[in-house]
């Protein structure tokens, strides 16, 4: 089975932008969520980090309220669409690992973000410890730590497991979700129209099946305290701003 890597260079970084449909559309949609979860345009640039970027919903979100953004992604191929689509805005894309967050970022930042599915793409549950810690190093005392992710720990069965992706003239993507005790199964089924026909391919990596109890609690023991929000498409949305000492 590929690991979630090989899944991204392999098979789904080439179409990762067009699962969810026009771009431009979701990156407003993001900045409109960000702003809700309390995230406004600093008044001097503030520096605000994208975790798992993507091709660039958040990253360019966060630079057209006006931080510089670095973002960080596994994928060069997404890295570079993100590069190419953010222009003049102020962003820096770099390759490493999210786990790595405490090297790769510097401190001061003013906002840490990490959402859509990318907290699930970690190997095990247990590392969410290691990526909280290192944002909790690199946050300005008044910073925010904005996560989205899926609630996984319900299993869905039957015909609910095949979940249609993405249909157009040319493209057509179906997962398939198969579950086990700590991580679900994600088939991705993947149709394109090359010349007068379809190609098909397939590929298969884990997710972790995170609840909202296991995330909080990693959180809460690296020192954030945490608000709970709605997010769009069922998804759930914590802020986490750094536990104040005591004596502060």
């Amino acid at each position: 089975m590929a690991t979630v890597r090989e899944h991204y260079e392999e098979l789904l970084a080439q179409h990762y932008s067009r699962m969810f449909g026009d771009f431009d559309a979701k990156v407003a949609e993001q900045q409109a969520l960000l702003q809700r979860l309390g995230v406004a345009g600093p008044p001097n640039g503030g520096l605000a980090v994208d975790l798992g970027c993507g091709s660039g919903f958040q990253t360019i979100a966060l630079a057209r309220l006006g931080f510089r953004v670095l973002a960080i992604d596994f994928s060069r191929r997404l890295l570079a669409e993100l590069t190419e689509r953010a222009g003049n805005l102020a962003v820096e894309a770099v390759p490493g690992d999210l786990r790595d967050v405490g090297k790769l970022a510097p401190p001061g930042v003013d906002v840490v973000v990490c959402m859509g599915d990318t907290l699930s793409h970690l190997e095990r549950e247990d590392v969410l410890g290691r990526v909280f810690e290192g944002v909790a190093t690199r946050l300005a005392p008044v910073g925010r730590l904005i996560l989205t992710f899926r609630d996984l720990s319900s299993e869905v069965r039957d015909l609910d497991r095949f979940i249609p992706v993405c249909a157009t003239d040319d493209l057509i993507m179906t997962c398939v979700l198969e579950y086990e005790e700590a991580a679900v199964k994600v088939h991705d089924l993947i149709w394109t129209r090359e010349g007068n026909g379809w190609r098909f391919r397939k590929g298969v990596y884990r997710k972790l099946r995170l609840a909202p109890w296991a995330v909080t609690g990693q959180l809460e023991r690296a020192g954030f305290t945490l608000e709970r929000h709605e997010a769009p498409s069922g998804m759930i949305a914590l802020v986490g701003v750094p536990r104040q000492p005591r004596d502060a």
